[in-house]
C-alpha cells in the first residue's frame, strides 16, 4: 500500500507540474509582443498538455482496482502509446520552430530533421512481429522516447539556450531563465530517452527514474514560469517608451502654443536691431557723431543679447539634457519659466509674489517643464485679462510654489482622475492628457508633491511642495 501511494503521488504531481507549464504558458498575453518565440509558445503548451495526460493515464493505471479488466489495457496502452508520440512530436516542432528562429536561413536542415528522426522510428518499429501484442508495448513506448524524445529535448532546450541571447537587451534575468528552462529540458531529454523507464537508480537511495523524471519537470516549470515574465518587461518597456514619445509630444504641444508669443518676443529686438542699423548707416553717410553711435550701437547690442536669451532659453527647454541635480532657487525658476511665455503673458494679468527662500536642488529645465505645464493649463482654464497669481513661500520643512488662477475651475468628479496619463477635460485635439501626469513624476523625482484645490467656474490653485533637508529644516 506505501509504494502504491507514493506511486500515485508521483504521476499526479508529475502529470501537475507539465499541465502548469502549459497554463503558464497559454494563460500569458502575447498577442502584442515583439519577441519571435512568442508565436512558436502554442507547440510547447500542447507539449505539455498531452504529455501531463500521459503521464496521468500512466497514474490511472498504476490504480488497483477490481474494476480494471485485462480488456481495458490494450485500449489504454495505446492510447498512451499515442500521448507520447503525439506530446515528443510538439515538443519536436518547437525545438525546430525555435532554431530556425535562432539560425534564419536553415529552414531546409530544419525541415529535414523531423522527417529524418520519424522515418528513423518507424525503421526501428517496423520489424517487429505484431505490434499491437502487449509484450511490444514497452519496445514501442522506448523506441518512440530514443528516436522523438530525446532529440525533440535536446532541440528544444539548445533552440531556447541560443535564443535567450536575443532576450538580454529586454531582461537579463528573462534570459537567465530560457538557459534554465533548457538545461532542464535536455536534463528531462536523458531521463526520458535514454535511461528506460522502471529503472531504479541504486546510488540514489534506489530511487526509480520517474522520480527524477518528475523533479526536472518541476525545473522546467519553475524556469519556464519565470522566463515568461520577460513577457511582462517588454510590455513595461514599450510602455516607458511610448510614454516617453507622448511626453515629448506634450512638450511639442506645449512649445506650439507658445511658438507665436516666441516669435513676436524675438521679433521686437531684432526690429528694434534692423532700424538702429538702418539709423546708424545714415549717420555714417553724414557727419559721424560719435556718442549717437555709440548709442545705436549700445541698443543693438542690448537688443541682440535680449533675443539671444530668449533663444538659448526656448533652446534649453526643448532640448533633453543630463538629468543632473544642482541647486536652484524657485524664484529663478519662475523668472525663467516666464521667459518661456514670451508675450503671451501680457493676455492675462500675472502676478509674482516670491519670498527669500533658500535654493533646492533639483533639475532645473524638468521644474520649468512642471511650471509651464501649469501655466499653460491655468491660461487655457482663464478668460483673457483674467487673473494669475503665482508665489513662493516657506514652511517649516517644505517650500511651496503656488499657482492661481481664475479660470473655470475642475469639476469635482474630476480631481481624482486629472493626475492619471491620457485623461483630459479639454476637447479633442486640445491636449494629450499627459501634462500633469508628467508633472507628478517630476515632483515624484524631486521627492516632492502636487496638490490640486479647485471649485468649478471659480479657479484652481496648484501647489508644488518640495521638501527642506539638512540645515535648512529651520
Amino acid at each position: 500500500m506505501p509504494s502504491e501511494f507514493l506511486t500515485f503521488i508521483l504521476y499526479l504531481f508529475y502529470g501537475m507540474a507539465f499541465f502548469a507549464i502549459g497554463v503558464s504558458i497559454t494563460s500569458r498575453d502575447t498577442r502584442a509582443s515583439q519577441l519571435k518565440i512568442a508565436s512558436v509558445l502554442w507547440l510547447l503548451a500542447l507539449f505539455a498538455y498531452s504529455h501531463a495526460f500521459h503521464e496521468w493515464f500512466e497514474l490511472y493505471q498504476s490504480l488497483p482496482s477490481p474494476e480494471f479488466h485485462d480488456q481495458i489495457l490494450p485500449l489504454i496502452n495505446r492510447l498512451k502509446l499515442i500521448l507520447v508520440f503525439v506530446s515528443f512530436s510538439f515538443l519536436l516542432f518547437f525545438g525546430i520552430r525555435v532554431l530556425r528562429i535562432v539560425f534564419p536561413g536553415k529552414e531546409w536542415l530544419f525541415n529535414l530533421l523531423p522527417v529524418t528522426l520519424i522515418t528513423g522510428l518507424v525503421i526501428a518499429v517496423f520489424p517487429l512481429p505484431d505490434l499491437l501484442l502487449d509484450e511490444n508495448f514497452t519496445l514501442i513506448n522506448s523506441r518512440i522516447r530514443n528516436f522523438i524524445g530525446l532529440p525533440a529535448a535536446a532541440f528544444a532546450g539548445l533552440g531556447l539556450i541560443l535564443y535567450s541571447r536575443t532576450v538580454t537587451h529586454t531582461s537579463d534575468k528573462g534570459a537567465r531563465n530560457f538557459i534554465g528552462a533548457g538545461v532542464a529540458l535536455i536534463a528531462y531529454g536523458l531521463l526520458t530517452g535514454v535511461v528506460p523507464s522502471g529503472t531504479h537508480v541504486p546510488l540514489l537511495w534506489n530511487a526509480p527514474i520517474e522520480l527524477f523524471r518528475g523533479l526536472s519537470a518541476f525545473v522546467i516549470l519553475h524556469f519556464v514560469m519565470n522566463a515568461l515574465y520577460t513577457f511582462d518587461e517588454e510590455r513595461k518597456l514599450l510602455m516607458e517608451e511610448r510614454l516617453a514619445r507622448f511626453a515629448k509630444a506634450e512638450k511639442l504641444h506645449a512649445l506650439g502654443k507658445l511658438a507665436f508669443g516666441i516669435a513676436h518676443e524675438i521679433n521686437n529686438p531684432l526690429t528694434n536691431v534692423s532700424m538702429n542699423v538702418e539709423m546708424l548707416r545714415k549717420d555714417l553717410d553724414g557727419k559721424i557723431n560719435q556718442e549717437r553711435a555709440m548709442k545705436r550701437l549700445a541698443a543693438i547690442e542690448r537688443n541682440l543679447d535680449r533675443a539671444s536669451k530668449i533663444a538659448r532659453e526656448l533652446l534649453a527647454f526643448s532640448t533633453e539634457k543630463e538629468a543632473e541635480f544642482v541647486p536652484i532657487s524657485l524664484n529663478d525658476i519662475i523668472r525663467s519659466t516666464l521667459e518661456l511665455l514670451g508675450s503671451r503673458k501680457k493676455d492675462y494679468a500675472i502676478t509674482v509674489v516670491t519670498a527669500d527662500i533658500p535654493a533646492i536642488p533639483a533639475i532645473p529645465w524638468k521644474l520649468e517643464e512642471v511650471l509651464l505645464n501649469i501655466l499653460v493649463n491655468a491660461m487655457d482654464a482663464t478668460p483673457k485679462n483674467g487673473e494669475i497669481t503665482i508665489s513662493t513661500h516657506r514652511n517649516n520643512h517644505s517650500l511651496q510654489l503656488k499657482v492661481c488662477d481664475s479660470g473655470c475651475g475642475i469639476p469635482t468628479e474630476c480631481l481624482t482622475q486629472v493626475m492619471d496619463p491620457f485623461f483630459t477635460t479639454k476637447e479633442v485635439g486640445q491636449g494629450t492628457g499627459l501634462g500633469l501626469s508628467i508633472c507628478y513624476g517630476i515632483m515624484e523625482l524631486h521627492g516632492g508633491q502636487i496638490e490640486l484645490e479647485s471649485l468649478h467656474r471659480h479657479g484652481t490653485t496648484v501647489t508644488l511642495i518640495f521638501p527642506l533637508k539638512g540645515t535648512d529644516n529651520g
